[in-house]
This record gives C-alpha cells, structure tokens and sequence, in this order.
C-alpha cells in the first residue's frame, strides 16, 4: 500500500503532511482503527495527505454523546468536532432539528442516492434534507449456544416467539431497555411482529418471562451464550456476528425473516466543523462501496478490514452484489423481498418511553414474581384464563391511543414517579394472582 502512495507521491505514506480530523462515535475501537486506516491511505492517494482523526470521547453510547453535544451547542455555535458517527437514528434526528447538523452536497453523494432508497420496511434511511446519512444498517434477532442447544435437546430458535416457550425457561440473557437504545428497539421490534399491540406485549412479556437475568448493556448480553452462562440472548446483529466470527462451532445468530426491521445508523457532519472539507471528503469514504465493503467482508479479503471483522449489513444495495460470495457468514441481504417487517415508526416514537418503563415495571422490578407466574403457566399447560390474566395490560395503556397520553405525562418527573410505581404494583398483584 505504501508503494502505491510513493508511486504517485515520491513519498511514503509517513512523509506526507498530515491533516487532522475530529470525530465522536459510538463507535468501537475496531471500527475506528479500520476506516481511520482506510481513509488515510485513500486521502493520501487522493490528495497527497495523510489523516490523523481524534477520536472524541464522553464515556458513553449514543444517549450520552447526544446529550455532551445538546450541552456544547446551547452555549457555542462550534463543537469543535467534525463528524457524528454512530449511536442511532434517533440522536441524529434529535440534532438535526435543532439546526446542529451541516446538510451533505447532494450532487456529491448521486451515487449513494442511487442505491440507498429513502426508506426500508417504513424506516427512513436517510435525512431528506441530507442532514444525516445511514452509514451502515442495524439488524435485531438473538444469539444462541448450538452446542449447549443441542446437548439440552432444545431446538434451534427461529422466531421470536420461539423465545418464550417453556424448553427456554430461564436460559434467556436478555437487556434493560432503559440503559440499552438497542435493547429497546429489539423489543419493539417484538411487538410490532404482532398484529396488535396487547398481542404484541403478550409475547413480549412471555419471553421476559424466560430471562435469567437482565443485564445494563447490549454487549454483555451478547457474552452470555458465547461463555456458555446462557443458551440464547436477544442481540443487535453488531455484537452477535462479532461472536459468531470468533466462534462459529459454538454460536448462531438469527435475525428472524419477516420478523425484524433494520434501522439506519446514521454519519453527519457537525455544525461549524473545524475542516468541512475533510469532513465531506470521510462521509463520501464511508458511503462509497469501498469504505461499505469494510464492514461485511471478512478479514483480508481485497478491499476488506485488515485486523478483525466489522460484522455490520452495508446500506447501499450494490454492495451485497458487488462482494456476492465475500461476506461474512449471516450477513443478510435486508433488501430480500421477505426480508425486512414494515414498522410504523409513528407509533414507534410515540411508544419509546412508555415501551421502556413497562418493561422495567413488569419484568426487572418484578423479576422473581414474574418467574414465578411463568412457572405457573408451564405447570398448567398454559392454561386459557390463567394466560389471559398474565398478559393483561394496565388500563392506562391498554390501547394506543392511552399510550400516546401517558408517553406525555412521562416526561414530567413527579407524574413519571407515580406511574411507573402504579405499574410496579399492578404487575406484582397480577403475577401473584396467576402464580396461585
């Protein structure tokens, strides 16, 4: 590589001046070393420079950093940071609306445009005002242990209801969705594979049912089928074929046809950059098919990363065609008719915040007793009425439309205090109820 910069240049790669980009990412370390390698030997080909790129740090995912920078802009017009990268739509969509995002050239980005359509099963993928751009695609399904599966006699899972049959009774790792964004958006992914949201939350309560445990973050999750502490965990498609890749006897990972959305994870650049141009010049990197190919080919494949897997679904739709045959096992084509679940993303937003609360009231504050009614039901061969009772809703959010009124109250800190502990109690006099 270093040849082919000194054959245009006269120079290596390490005698060229270098120029310096500033990005925050949700980003792990792998990702950043390997675009951060990628780009500069494509920068230095193309203009004779090499990149250093600071990469900005708060200590959390796409919550904290969106917060960090909703601090910066309320008291300064610059951040001082080029490039967002990462932590999900719903971040991206936060600042945009509050004007902190720099809109992308479209006539630079026309090939992009015409192999990332604006929407995919009823998800935007892109700003329509290019303020933010879907760099890569976020897939939800489970991982599971095929060996520990097999040695219990359990069939493989294959969709999400598998999850909350009785052979799984507390073998399941599943996330607090109120510390993980993935970990929420998996479960409403649940309930939207529903016809109807009290079905919905019925066979999201009696996968909650099965859970061993519940963890603060996606990733630690993940771990618990590949150190074999349980047999399936639910998963974003980042973490599971990560671990799949390190141990593909061992692990599987599913995201289950027909029964999943995937969800843009957006790049932008940040308003007043400190090097716009350079900036521009890393988002078209990351949107070509060449900066795509980096996240789905596997390790020293031309054009692929040169240390560890990436293991994420590119969102242009040439690239599954361009590298057919190169990709990592269970990277999926999302644009497969049958593929991809339609979401409604209205309700989706409106149902966020009250999805959360719920499940931390029914399931995490009401662990044992939870467990406890589950039991119960496999002892009585899911018993009709018993079943009934088990899923019933707390009145005020029954329907969508109380969803949307309560979703209001949530975001006032004193009625939020009242609701959720009148949930608490509701789930735990219901769970007795059905466990005697």
């Amino acid at each position: 590589m270093d040849k082919q910069v000194r054959a245009k240049w006269g120079r290596g790669l390490d005698e060229l001046p270098t120029v310096k980009l500033v990005a925050i990412s949700a980003h792990n370390e792998s990702i950043q070393d390997e675009f951060a390698w990628a780009f500069s030997l494509h920068n230095a080909l193309e203009e004779g420079s090499k990149v250093f790129i600071e990469w900005r740090s708060v200590g959390g995912g796409g919550s904290t950093i969106g917060e960090y920078l909703r601090n910066i802009y309320s008291r300064s017009e610059s951040s001082d940071i080029d490039i967002l990268w990462g932590g999900g739509d719903f971040v991206h969509m936060n600042l945009a609306d509050r004007g902190w995002l720099e809109p992308l050239d479209p006539s630079a980005l026309a090939d992009v445009l015409a192999n990332v359509p604006p929407q995919l099963g009823g998800v935007p993928l892109y700003d329509p005002n290019l303020r933010w751009f879907g760099s890569a695609l976020s897939g939800f399904g489970f991982l599971y242990n095929s060996r520990m599966l097999h040695r219990v006699g359990v069939q493989p899972p294959e969709k999400w209801e598998d999850l909350g049959e009785a052979c799984l009774a507390n073998l399941i790792v599943l996330t607090d969705p109120t510390q993980s964004s993935s970990a929420a958006v998996a479960y409403e992914m649940i309930v939207q594979s529903a016809p109807t949201w009290p079905q919905g939350w019925a066979k999201l309560l009696s996968i909650l049912g099965n859970a061993k445990l519940f963890t603060d973050s996606a990733g630690t999750a993940a771990n618990a089928p590949a150190f074999g502490e349980a047999l399936v965990a639910t998963s974003i498609d980042f973490y599971a074929l990560t671990r799949v890749a390190e141990a593909p006897e061992d692990l599987a990972y599913v995201s289950p046809q027909g029964q999943t959305a995937f969800t843009p994870d957006p790049i932008a650049i940040l308003k007043n950059p400190p090097n716009r141009r350079l900036a521009t010049h890393f988002v078209e990197f990351v949107l070509s098919a060449r900066g795509q190919a980096l996240w789905a080919l596997r390790v020293g494949e031309p054009d692929g990363p040169v240390r560890r897997p990436l293991a994420r679904q590119p969102i242009r739709r040439d690239v599954y065609d361009l590298y057919a045959g190169k990709m990592l096992p269970r990277i999926v084509n999302p644009y497969q008719a049958g593929q991809t679940m339609r979401i409604d993303t209205r309700i989706r937003g409106i149902r966020s915040s009250v999805l959360k609360e719920l499940v931390r009231s029914a399931a995490i504050d009401n662990r044992d007793s939870l467990r406890a009614a589950k039991r119960r039901l496999i002892e009585t061969g899911f018993d009709r009425k018993l079943l009934e009772e088990f899923g019933r809703l707390p009145a005020n959010v029954d329907t969508e439309e109380k969803i949307a009124q309560i979703a209001g109250q949530l975001k006032d800190e004193a009625a939020a205090e009242r609701i959720t502990t009148e949930w608490t109690r509701f789930f735990r006099e219901k769970y007795a109820a059905v466990a005697r």
